[in-house]
């Protein structure tokens, strides 16, 4: 396991939260579930760096969730109303990276 993967996911996930707040307020309520899981990787993350072992993995398990709800909550927004979808561009950009990182940090 490399820690230097979980630093730049700890920086992945704090810059994806400050994008995300934008986005969460074009989108109102329906970006919480993503929201929820983005918090609780950055606490994971953070618990990995300082503990190790299996906190790691939980904290993977949780960046590959918080890049899929950040997906599937802006789904019907990307597929109906492709005007604004650029807005979402950075954010979703962020959240394509992480599971990358997650499974390069496993392994």
């Amino acid at each position: 396991m490399e820690i230097i993967y979980q630093v730049m996911i700890l920086a992945i996930l704090f810059s994806g939260l400050t994008s995300g707040f934008i986005t969460f307020r074009m989108l109102g309520m329906r970006l919480a579930p993503h929201f929820v899981v983005m918090i609780l990787a950055f606490i994971a993350t953070l618990a990995g760096i300082v503990m190790g072992n299996w906190v790691v993995y939980a904290a993977a398990i949780l960046q590959v969730l918080a890049a899929l709800t950040g997906f599937t909550q802006t789904w019907t927004t990307l597929k109906y109303n492709f005007q604004t979808s650029p807005a979402y561009a950075p954010h979703l950009a962020l959240m394509a990276m992480l599971p990358v990182l997650a499974i390069a940090s496993v392994l």
